[in-house]
């Protein structure tokens, strides 16, 4: 009888243990706590009430977790188990991902408690459930929107939570969480998420058509008809299906303004993404240039001037249904071309039908516009070149007769021969700058392309740019030496900074050019408008030179600099760049070509002289303080 009753003895306190109340004259402690790993604290607290009100208010703690007599001052509980009387959900579990990762060891995976809670678990049917619908997106999100885990598992900068929930799901699931719309669940699956690569994932690329079918029932039916699916199940993964197109997360209304399958977006981006590809069109025998022909025609210039009308790539080859071209069924089948036309163009032929949309190959495909096209090349060089040559022996005429009449008056050195040809090298230097810096920016226009046809390859733009960055720094150099060191460059020098009569001036020839004034003002030897070319000249040679130099060398100068230098200087030196080169255009050809007191030309710049009608007329104040020089 004592062997009998000794067995019982024993167990009673590992019974009074396993009860609630006792397991709570600890576990209600606000403060109780422990340690992992000598690093994490985390808190041991059950709240009752919450316990109270979960579905597993009838169970006891022992009923999920295994407690010994050697708890709490010797063993550690181990985790909760669930498989007792959720065997069916557990099984679905430890096929998921999740699953897999935890058991692996990476204790950031969600397990059951991650999503349905601990001790405070309620029904799904309850609007407190953390897996209720309409508290699913917080509950996903508590690691979908976490950065931290996000990077842990590989995915850099994605919320995928935030971006469902810009989506047109996201939006109509938000409004209503009982809608049959997408969401997490109805994509992924609950317990069962399973990786993509495994072949019964919903989102398993020869399983999303279905997982999307569930609501899109019909653009379902479609997509089976298309070449994509086809190829798709060939085992060519490159093949679209819905996400491809549509997005994954963040998917829009088709014809939205950012959706990719809008209409002007569907054809420049969305199908291009694919159909530009030489690499993956040369795989499957298909034209690389269907898109690029497509956009010469009125089809394609009319999308990109946002025509709501014009023709798209799913006007003619369908939706979801786009069959191959060769298949009797097709909308650009031959026989069904007429059809598909007459969509938007009515009562037309079969030959008005046949007209080539995707033009490529024009000597092959057809002789005669490809003779029209090289006659008329010619015709145009011939032509305009004619009257270009014309044009410029009329205009030389007269450049050489004003060259020949100035050199019979009487005429004053403004520059020494020095500066002329100084300005020379920067007019030849600034201009191969422009032109190899330009050159590099935009490599596709044709001007860059004729270029490099002649030659004018990476190595060799290279060299000119740099050389003539050198050759217009020596220049800057030399003219900074000559304001320093010379008595005319320091009266230069003083004569170029601006003053309170430049303001005066720029007011008084604005009220004579505008008709409110009959004199002009009597400018000295540099006017307003030639003092803010020379400064803005100094500075963009400054901000050239340094930018430009930091670029040449970057290992050296980051030595030294922040790590942003890099980019800002490249974004300041494109910049100065386009402000240089129009200042150049618009300000300076004006005053010295265009203008029509000088046109057809100013010849200063050949001799640094000037005639003393110009000098007169516009250096009046110079001009009267240098007679006065003269006479004493």
């Amino acid at each position: 009888m004592r062997k009998l009753l000794l067995p019982l003895f024993i167990s009673v306190p590992v019974f009074i243990v396993a009860q609630s109340y006792n397991c709570l004259d600890c576990h209600a402690e606000h403060g109780l706590s422990k340690y992992v790993n000598d690093s994490t604290e985390i808190s041991l607290y059950v709240d009752q009430q919450e316990l109270n009100a979960s579905v597993h208010a009838d169970l006891e703690c022992t009923d999920c977790h295994a407690v010994t007599d050697a708890h709490p001052d010797g063993e550690s509980i181990g985790e909760p188990t669930c498989s007792d009387c959720h065997e069916d959900e557990q099984d679905e579990y430890h096929k998921s991902v999740h699953s897999k990762a935890f058991a692996a060891g990476d204790k950031t995976a969600a397990n059951c408690w991650s999503c349905h809670g601990s001790h405070h678990i309620l029904a799904k049917e309850d609007s407190a459930s953390m897996v209720n619908n309409a508290n699913l997106l917080k509950t996903c999100g508590s690691c979908h929107s976490n950065p931290q885990v996000m990077q842990h598992f590989g995915r850099r900068g994605l919320d995928q939570v935030a971006a469902f929930k810009n989506s047109i799901h996201g939006k109509i699931f938000m409004d209503d969480p009982q809608a049959p719309v997408a969401n997490c669940i109805v994509c992924h699956g609950s317990h069962a998420i399973l990786a993509a690569t495994e072949a019964d994932a919903k989102l398993n690329k020869l399983n999303i058509p279905k997982t999307c079918g569930t609501c899109h029932e019909q653009e379902e039916k479609d997509y089976y008809q298309s070449i994509h699916w086809k190829s798709l199940k060939r085992g060519h993964y490159e093949s679209p299906v819905c996400t491809d197109c549509h997005g994954e997360h963040n998917i829009n209304l088709a014809e939205g303004k950012n959706s990719p399958t809008n209409h002007v977006l569907q054809s420049t981006k969305l199908c291009a993404s694919c159909h530009s590809s030489p690499t993956l069109m040369k795989k499957f025998g298909l034209d690389a240039q269907r898109m690029e022909s497509y956009m010469k025609t009125y089809h394609g210039l009319a999308v990109l001037k946002g025509s709501p009308d014009a023709a798209t790539c799913t006007s003619c080859h369908e939706m979801h249904a786009i069959r191959s071209s060769r298949d009797s069924l097709s909308s650009v089948y031959p026989a069904n071309l007429q059809k598909t036309c007459g969509q938007c163009h009515e009562n037309i032929t079969k030959s008005f039908a046949l007209i080539n949309v995707h033009p490529v190959g024009l000597e092959g495909r057809n002789p005669i516009a490809y003779l029209a096209k090289e006659a008329y090349k010619w015709l145009i060089i011939v032509v305009i070149g004619g009257m270009f040559l014309h044009n410029m022996i009329i205009l030389f005429y007269y450049i050489r007769r004003k060259r020949k009449s100035e050199k019979n008056e009487i005429r004053y050195q403004r520059f020494q021969p020095w500066e002329v040809y100084q300005h020379f090298l920067l007019f030849l230097s600034f201009t191969l700058l422009g032109i190899t810096g330009f050159a590099l920016k935009f490599p596709d226009a044709g001007w860059v392309q004729f270029l490099v046809s002649l030659g004018l390859d990476e190595a060799v733009r290279s060299v000119i740019h740099r050389v003539s960055a050198v050759v217009l720094a020596l220049i800057s150099i030399i003219q900074l030496v000559n304001f320093i060191v010379s008595n005319r460059g320091r009266k230069d020098f003083f004569s170029i900074l601006p003053n309170a009569d430049d303001i005066v001036h720029a007011w008084q020839n604005m009220r004579f050019y505008l008709g409110f004034s009959k004199t002009l003002p009597e400018f000295g030897r540099y006017d307003y408008a030639a003092k803010a070319e020379y400064l803005a000249l100094m500075w963009g040679n400054m901000v050239m030179g340094i930018t430009g130099f930091t670029l040449w060398f970057p290992e050296f100068f980051m030595k030294y600099l922040p790590t942003w230098a890099f980019e800002t200087f490249e974004v300041i030196h494109y910049l100065e760049a386009w402000l240089a080169v129009l200042a150049i255009l618009v300000w300076h050809m004006f005053f010295v070509i265009f203008h029509p007191e000088r046109y057809p030309m100013e010849f200063i710049w050949m001799d640094g002289k000037i005639t003393e009608a110009d000098f007169k007329h516009h250096h009046p104040a110079e001009y009267k303080k240098l007679q006065e020089s003269e006479k004493k």
